[in-house]
């Protein structure tokens, strides 16, 4: 039973699964994706045997090192003073070994449905401060808090201090709402690099105006925490397919990383959502003729003089039909054009991988598309009419 899972087929329907997952066996690219690994099956097995040898020896996946039982003794006392606190239902830590020598470390701890943010915080403390062995300091920790249904996420290096995630995990307990799910993310693993996101998520795709109700309260009753990363969304499905999932959310856009190693990398400015991206985004989610899913991503500052980028994509498996492709765009594009911003407006159809290069019904509001952008023959009378040069 043990070597059946090593067998040759197995491994290499695994791994195909594993690297290229946005793939799906109805599209082109995995019946050649799936083509190829068939013919390297057929022709070159020795090749592959001894690739399979490598990887599994050389990147510890059967050596684990030869202070793993050190490291495993870390992991029962982490989970044992863990365990001991107030309002911890549960606790697992492990250490997972990481190119060659180094160790990466996971903690999961569930929280009571009553814990309250000081017995939060005190699990990031007393993780803080585990006397580990020097050696370990610098290697990275993963902590992941969850309680009801949010959660609470930071990663440090061993061997610094924490009061910073430790203050971030008592404001997280204090910011739920019935009817919502509050997930901060802490992450930059030194003191100095500190960058928190915090997803505010409606309880369905039908109930957007928790989402934002939520978010306004938080605006209201707690302005020091502005200066941070703010998505507003709906619960997201776990199942995943071509590389989307079935939410809709408003979130800080993404800047591309400069190809010149001189220009700085540009960033969001962390900020609340204003009034208006919050009304926006629920509109788009109230009373719509066409089941959708809808991203809105806000640059602040502009990107290539686009203020708001929204996607538009049909729920996963699905695809989006012309007479579907223009009822959407005639009921967005004049709200849109009456937002006084400019917004690169995207149906994102057919629903292929998430990092096709489309063409896609594409539509620059208030503004004008790059030069040799290509798009949909289905775009050009709504280019002509909202898209201003």
């Amino acid at each position: 039973m043990f070597l059946e899972g090593f067998r040759l087929s197995n491994l290499v329907r695994r791994w195909g699964a594993t690297l290229f997952s946005a793939y799906t066996p109805s599209s082109a690219h995995a019946r050649l994706l799936f083509r190829r690994i068939k013919v390297i099956r057929v022709t070159a097995p020795p090749v592959i045997l001894t690739m399979t040898t490598v990887l599994l020896t050389g990147c510890g996946y059967f050596d684990r090192g030869h202070d793993q039982a050190e490291h495993d003794s870390w992991s029962r006392k982490i989970e044992t003073a863990v365990r001991a606190l107030p309002g911890v239902t549960d606790a697992s830590h492990r250490f997972d070994h990481y190119k060659g020598k180094h160790f990466t470390s996971n903690l999961d701890v569930r929280l009571s449905d009553d814990a309250t943010g000081v017995e939060a915080a005190a699990v990031v403390s007393v993780v803080g401060a585990q006397p580990v062995p020097q050696r370990f300091h610098g290697d990275p920790i993963q902590l992941t808090i969850k309680r009801m249904t949010g959660s609470f996420s930071a990663y440090w290096m061993f061997g610094r201090d924490v009061s910073s995630e430790s203050n971030a995990a008592v404001t997280w307990s204090r910011l739920w709402a019935p009817d919502t799910e509050v997930h901060w993310d802490s992450s930059g693993g030194f003191a100095d690099r500190i960058t928190n996101t915090i997803d505010v998520r409606a309880g369905s795709e039908s109930e957007p105006h928790r989402a934002t109700a939520a978010m306004r309260r938080i605006i209201r009753d707690f302005p020091e925490l502005a200066s941070n990363n703010w998505v507003v969304s709906t619960i997201r499905e776990r199942e995943r397919d071509r590389g989307f999932t079935n939410h809709s959310e408003r979130s800080p856009g993404s800047y591309p990383i400069p190809h010149d190693r001189h220009t700085p990398q540009q960033n969001p400015t962390p900020r609340f959502p204003s009034n208006d991206e919050l009304d926006l985004w629920q509109w788009f989610l109230t009373d719509q003729p066409i089941p959708f899913f809808v991203r809105v991503s806000v640059y602040d500052p502009p990107l290539e003089g686009r203020t708001l980028d929204v996607t538009v994509y049909p729920p996963v498996g699905t695809e989006f039909s012309a007479a579907q492709t223009t009822r959407l765009a005639e009921l967005h594009l004049p709200y849109l054009a009456g937002s006084r911003a400019t917004v690169d407006y995207t149906i994102h159809t057919p629903n292929g991988p998430s990092y096709s290069m489309g063409p896609f019904f594409e539509v620059v509001v208030g503004g004008c598309q790059i030069p040799g952008h290509d798009v949909l023959p289905e775009s050009k009378p709504y280019v002509r009419r909202y898209e201003h040069c």
